[in-house]
């Protein structure tokens, strides 16, 4: 009897365990780092410099009549100080990337929790050749948003003949407040990604009490495999202060070009203008790099990267360790690390 009733028990268990698919995954990414910000040279470890290191997990129930419940739960990794989460202690954010659970089905998908809230933020890192190297350069004030915000409600639709919609509303929970107040979010995003050509559009607003607080946001881009080479390029622009209209300015292009062994060559150019400079704002900065590939996990790579400041600029390109010390400064950084997913 006794062991009728542990099978039972296991065949339960095994039950439970099909109807619920759940993946743990994540990437580590460490190297090193000597960085001129344009009046001193220092070497650093460095982490999330190729990827963004991370553990997550996601899974999805099969809920019956084409429904399914899905949820992901994703936080920041620093390995080279073995904590997670984010990097201000204040906040106590330890998945601090997404956290949301949502139904999908024919209609598509809904998902509520901590995420984007669409993919209008991210339109640079689908056009990059480079992974992170080939993310926007910031110069002043950052064109973008931010990404995983708080409180968000998205929607996303069915993929037909590879176009696929966005829309999300991120609300800031502020108690009796108006919703101009509250500072809420909106957002839309338009894709198309069929074969070798993905094609990205996206807005996003963010409301404020002023005028000069609230904030619009604007990208659009593409990429397209050659076989031999892929490119990808993007343009964003955003807000400096709605009063007067000033906004920064970001373009960025990348390319990759695979050889034999495991081996690609990859190249990125950007230049980011700082509206809130009436002069001289503007900067211009490359990344030549090399990855190899040690498996389908691990990847070896190395950069250098160099921007070059006009006098009033203070741009500095993904993947450095900051912005010069003070505007003008040229600045020049070699990265290399290793980065495995699992």
């Amino acid at each position: 009897m006794k062991k009728i009733a542990l099978a039972a028990a296991l065949a339960a268990i095994a039950t439970g365990v099909s109807a619920q698919n759940v993946t743990v995954y994540g990437v580590i990414d460490a190297g090193f780092q000597n960085h001129n910000n344009g009046t001193e040279s220092y070497s650093r470890a460095a982490d999330n410099t190729l990827a963004t290191s991370r553990l997550g997990f996601r899974g999805s129930e099969d809920l019956g009549g084409g429904l399914k419940a899905n949820f992901q739960i994703e936080g920041q990794l620093n390995p080279n100080t073995g904590s997670m989460g984010s990097t201000t202690v204040a906040a106590n954010e330890i998945f601090n990337r997404e956290v949301w659970v949502g139904i999908s089905g024919a209609f598509g998908e809904i998902r509520t929790g901590r995420q984007d809230v669409s993919y209008a933020q991210d339109i640079d890192t689908g056009t990059s050749q480079f992974n992170n190297f080939g993310n926007r350069a910031i110069n002043g004030t950052a064109i973008e948003l931010g990404t995983d915000q708080k409180n968000v409600v998205k929607y996303i639709s069915p993929t037909v003949g590879g176009v696929s919609l966005q829309l999300g509303y991120g609300s800031a929970n502020s108690a009796g407040a108006t919703t101009d107040t509250a500072g809420d979010q909106k957002g839309a995003a338009v894709s198309f990604n069929k074969g070798p050509v993905k094609l990205f559009a996206g807005v996003h607003k963010t409301d404020a009490t002023a005028t000069a607080g609230a904030r619009d946001f604007v990208a659009y881009g593409g990429s397209y495999d050659f076989g031999f080479a892929s490119v990808g390029a993007t343009y964003a622009e955003g807000d400096v202060n709605n009063t007067n209209g000033a906004k920064n300015k970001s373009t960025q292009g990348s390319v990759r070009v695979p050889l034999a062994g495991g081996l690609a060559l990859h190249g990125v150019y950007a230049v980011a203008k700082d509206g809130a400079q009436s002069t001289d704002g503007e900067g211009k900065g490359y990344t030549v790099g090399v990855t190899k590939s040690l498996s389908k996990r691990t990847t070896l790579y190395a950069a250098y990267t160099a921007v070059d400041n006009q006098a009033n600029a203070k741009m500095y390109m993904a993947g450095q360790v900051a912005a010069p010390a003070t505007a003008g400064l040229d600045t020049k950084t070699t990265s290399v690390g290793i980065s495995h997913t699992f």
